[in-house]
């Protein structure tokens, strides 16, 4: 019986108790058991969560020491969005929060895998993300494209998983977003004289050029226009009849959009070209992923707390869920274990 159920169950309601597990509530889980299996009592709140996060455990050690039934074939290109986001802590961790990240990996044949860690209890982080970029077809040859909001964690993630050779481009959203920031500021421009409605819808239409530099990779021409605005702003005249507090709101943000476009001036791209030809310009499929993993079951619906380990486990039963391939892990785990199990005996 040992050999057959090393975990004093069966792998079917090991494998049922954790699906259930990682998607709603552990009470709800084992309530929603006890209602449709004949069980002869209802699990308690607290085996549902020791099991889940041992089968998201069991996961995470496969990632690293499984190999695959059979070599898929060779990507042309894949291309991996990879983004953070943050869940609350429990009141003994040393701080309010701790990071996630989150990867949304395809390739040219439309396949598609997530992959989730939690850096501070991840087990060779990127060497997971590299098995799933394998799993796709990855090779030492295959382009890879790594696309994030320009921090260094998501892309230095991205990077070292990578198999071949790697090239970063800073998603448009996040680009388009500090844009959007400036353009919400100058809708505030005074109109109290027609020479402010003058002023205010030319730096309206410069503001509509920055973007436009941008959507389509010249990013130095849309320094040189920020430069010039701030110059402008920044030289006293009479006729503008502004307060000083809005001109120093007003180019505050336009120097903070000069540095973020400097700083990631290499990985700008023509976005505009790109979405023609059908190239990734955007990490939206993360920024989804984000919402299916985190927000829908441990983030601020659920009113939840977590370690770093029981969330990083969590994910893991969790990912494979939404990958659709939990079943077919189970079952690999299922029969590494017996397999273990006779080994040692």
């Amino acid at each position: 019986m040992a050999e057959i159920m090393p975990d004093r169950c069966t792998p079917e309601y090991e494998r049922i108790l954790a699906k259930m597990g990682s998607l709603t509530a552990y009470g709800r889980a084992a309530a929603l058991m006890a209602e449709f299996l004949p069980l002869g009592h209802t699990p308690a709140i607290e085996t549902a969560r020791r099991r889940t996060l041992q089968v998201g455990g069991k996961l995470e050690r496969q990632i690293l020491t499984a190999k695959p039934l059979m070599t898929p074939p060779s990507a042309q290109s894949i291309a991996v969005s990879v983004d953070g986001d943050h869940v609350k802590s429990i009141r003994t961790y040393q701080m309010r929060s701790f990071e996630v990240m989150l990867a949304c990996a395809s390739n040219d044949q439309g396949e598609q895998q997530l992959f989730s860690s939690v850096p501070v209890e991840a087990d060779r982080q990127h060497q997971q993300l590299n098995a799933v970029l394998r799993d796709l077809g990855a090779t030492p040859t295959t382009p890879v494209t790594v696309l994030s909001d320009g921090a260094e964690g998501p892309r230095f993630l991205g990077e070292t998983a990578s198999p071949g050779p790697t090239r970063h481009v800073l998603d448009w959203f996040h680009l388009s977003m500090r844009v959007q920031h400036v353009t919400q500021t100058a809708r505030s421009w005074p109109r109290g004289t027609k020479e402010d409605l003058q002023h205010g819808d030319l730096l309206a239409k410069k503001i509509d050029r920055i973007r436009w530099r941008l959507w389509h990779g010249r990013p130095q021409g849309a320094l040189d226009l920020i430069a010039e605005i701030l110059e402008e702003l920044e030289t006293p005249k009479r006729q503008i009849q502004l307060t000083a507090v809005y001109i120093r709101e007003l180019a505050s943000i336009l120097r903070d959009l000069e540095t973020y476009v400097s700083g990631q001036f290499n990985s700008i791209i023509n976005y505009a070209a790109a979405r023609r030809s059908g190239e990734p310009i955007s990490t939206a499929q993360t920024e989804s992923a984000v919402h299916r993993l985190l927000h829908r079951r441990m983030t601020a619906k659920q009113q939840m707390r977590w370690s770093p380990r029981g969330a990083h486990f969590m994910l893991k039963v969790r990912t494979s869920v939404m990958n659709g391939t939990f079943e077919q892990d189970h079952i690999a785990l299922a029969r590494s274990t017996r397999g273990h199990q006779r080994r040692a005996a």
